[in-house]
């Protein structure tokens, strides 16, 4: 680009501005993919300006980010479905979007990261929800979401307020009181739905979460109905 020639690796971009003379090419053994977008119009310059006066070059490097993909190909998605006036006034603010990436990169990573957090919270609490008759461990779960046991117990302590065995506890008291109130089942019954052998632990746990024992909790529903 212009007099200058680059070596371009994983992670590298870079704002050519317009009618300014480049060119590139991959290696024919090892060749890499590009993501590229023109755009141009007074915003497009007034982006170019601002990126150049704050760092003093065109070119930049980014960690992977996965929302930042995601963004471009929602970009490309919508620009297939036409011209019209609704759908470009949209893909003129998600560019916006996502050239505020390129620019403000360390507060698009940061928003980034908590929407990850949440996702894995909410992935393992799925997950927890369709194993209501089993019984998870911590390994169980953060392996799951794919992080290690540490750092997911951290986070979901962060998110929920409890630790994910006591989040799973208490969805499966949730359950139990569903059971107590809509069916005749026995506790001993519930206790094996829910993955609990033991119906004496099962009536501990239900007390100690709820304040009363489950018997109490039947006898007090049937007698507001």
């Amino acid at each position: 680009m212009g007099n200058k020639k680059f070596l371009i690796n994983p992670g590298d971009f870079f704002i050519i501005p317009a009618g300014e003379a480049n060119c590139y090419a991959a290696d024919e053994n090892n060749p890499w993919s590009i993501y590229w977008i023109h755009f141009k119009g007074q915003t497009a310059d007034a982006f170019i300006q601002t990126y150049f006066q704050r760092t003093g070059t065109y070119f930049g490097r980014l960690p992977y980010n996965e929302h930042r993909v995601d963004l471009f190909n929602e970009l490309y998605k919508h620009l297939e479905r036409g011209y019209s006036h609704d759908n470009l006034s949209y893909v003129n603010m998600l560019l916006l979007h996502f050239l505020s990436s390129f620019l403000f990169d360390s507060i698009f990573n940061e928003t980034s990261s908590e929407e990850h957090e949440t996702d894995v919270i909410h992935q393992s609490i799925l997950y927890m929800q369709q194993h209501m008759s089993s019984i998870l461990s911590l390994q169980d779960i953060s392996a799951h979401v794919h992080i290690s046991m540490s750092h997911y117990a951290f986070l979901f302590k962060k998110k929920t307020g409890f630790s994910p065995i006591e989040y799973f506890n208490h969805l499966k008291i949730q359950k139990a009181c569903q059971y107590l109130q809509f069916t005749s089942m026995r506790i001993k019954e519930i206790a094996y739905q829910l993955g609990i052998e033991d119906p004496y632990y099962f009536s501990r746990l239900f007390a100690k979460v709820m304040g009363i024992s489950p018997k109490e909790y039947r006898n007090k529903y049937i007698s507001k109905t």
